[in-house]
């Protein structure tokens, strides 16, 4: 089995044709986006920090919320993601303690013409036929389990 590695990096430009009504759409839903995020924040700040703005003001009257129960639902939020990370942490704990550390991602070791034979699905011609040169067999070499347990019912 060959290990995997790293590919070679190509340059690639993806082109496609678009129309002008789609780019335009596309630039103005992202920017609406953009815009919205960027108040969102500054609105978390604001309220976290306790610095009154425009921004602040208008949100808080229209959603009618003070900058304590931003500041309330933030904590709230930051302690559900800390629970959250403790459980998750000890879970992590737990599993390497009942499992170990797991080694994963270790490649098999190369399969030598013994280990073939010891399988007994194929004769020792097919096998240095199959490893020598480029092979068409009219049909499977390799002998099925079934067909393996009729062959020693019959002796």
């Amino acid at each position: 089995m060959v290990k995997s590695r790293s590919r070679s990096k190509e340059i690639m430009i993806i082109s496609g044709n678009r129309s002008n009504f789609r780019f335009v759409a596309d630039l103005l839903i992202t920017l609406f986006f953009w815009v919205y995020t960027v108040i969102v924040m500054i609105f978390i700040l604001s309220a976290t920090t306790g610095f009154s703005n425009i921004v602040t003001r208008t949100l808080n009257t229209t959603f009618k919320t003070t900058n304590s129960e931003v500041q309330a639902v933030i904590l709230f939020g930051f302690i559900v993601f800390i629970v959250l990370y403790l459980v998750l942490f000890i879970n992590r704990l737990y599993n390497k303690k009942r499992f170990g550390k797991l080694t994963r991602r270790t490649y098999p070791e190369t399969v030598t013409e013994r280990d073939l034979l010891s399988l007994q699905l194929m004769s020792v011609e097919n096998i240095e036929k199959l490893q020598s040169n480029y092979v068409v067999f009219e049909r499977n070499p390799i002998i099925s389990l079934e067909e393996e347990k009729i062959h020693e019912e019959s002796d």
